[in-house]
């Protein structure tokens, strides 16, 4: 599903399809993480998310540098088009410069704002697995009513960061459906790209959320339940089914039953990649702080 809202939203575009020298290598991450998104199917879950993640870290670099060059500098600058003679079309560059740097701004504050809860998830989830594993490493019996209602109070949580998200997506898409063919082009091809950019942001981000929920199956739902039954007998290997870690440890201390070693191991598991999105999620806030410095800069000078 995320992968079809990042070609809807492509489609929906309406800006030209040549790369503007400025803008190449980020439109290049850019189709690499497309890429990695097209392949999340072959992947487990864990492995996907985590790369989506990744990928995150070279496409902030790139739009960085993007920023950082004085043509690009110069090209968002309002006070550059007040050097211009045409009047008419000066107004309306500003006024399309204001907008989209206004925008930009938004939606870089809305996203940290995302990756921070995001992170405070995370470090709330590893001190709960570390929990988890004390209990099992003791012989104890694991609290299932207090792993539930952690894994309950997370979903909650999620819930409200995935519906923060699509207003994001949204609102970008609207903006896009309304641009000045007729302007510049070296001006629209950077629009182009940085809405690209907070797009696979809002897209990778999804997916992540989507893992730690458990993706969009109700537990509670008795046809989900059976659904999955039917998969897994279809399915033998299981190397050819996304595998959800986090929904593992849920049906081992839940409801399948597993040895305290099966447990601890799975528990370990989890943990690790815990460790991974934790440092992910930080390299992205950090990416997202780059880019409003350089974009609030750009507005000063």
């Amino acid at each position: 599903m995320a992968m079809m809202m990042i070609k809807n939203h492509v489609r929906s575009i309406s800006l030209p399809s040549r790369s503007h020298p400025s803008t190449v290598a980020i439109e290049e991450s850019l189709d690499k993480l497309l890429i990695i998104t097209m392949n999340m199917s072959t992947m487990t879950s864990s492995d996907a998310v985590y790369s989506g993640l990744s990928g995150l870290e070279d496409l902030y670099d790139c739009t960085e540098e993007l920023l950082k060059m004085g043509s690009t500098q110069r090209l968002l600058s309002c006070s550059d088009e007040k050097k211009k003679k045409r009047k008419k079309k000066m107004k309306m560059m500003m006024k399309m410069k204001g907008e989209f740097m206004e925008e930009m701004l938004d939606g870089s504050l809305r996203l940290m704002d995302i990756c921070n809860v995001s992170r405070d998830l995370m470090v709330e989830s590893h001190e709960h697995v570390l929990g988890l594993q004390s209990c099992v490493r003791r012989r104890k019996d694991v609290d299932v009513s207090g792993h539930v209602g952690f894994r309950k109070n997370m979903r909650k949580e999620v819930k409200k960061l995935l519906g923060s998200l699509k207003n994001i997506s949204v609102g970008l898409v609207m903006k896009d459906q309304d641009c000045d063919q007729d302007g510049d082009f070296h001006f629209l091809a950077v629009i182009h790209a940085m809405r690209r950019v907070v797009l696979m942001t809002v897209s990778v981000l999804k997916s992540f959320l989507e893992f730690l929920s458990g993706g969009r199956q109700n537990g509670n739902d008795i046809r989900s339940k059976l659904a999955l039954v039917l998969m897994n007998k279809k399915f033998q290997d299981h190397d050819k089914m996304v595998r959800n870690e986090l929904e593992d440890i849920d049906s081992a201390i839940c409801g399948d039953s597993v040895s305290h070693d099966d447990l601890h191991m799975k528990l370990e598991e989890v943990e690790v990649w815990i460790g991974r999105f934790e440092k992910s999620l930080e390299e992205l806030f950090r990416g997202l702080i780059r880019t409003r410095t350089s974009l609030l800069n750009i507005i000063s000078q």
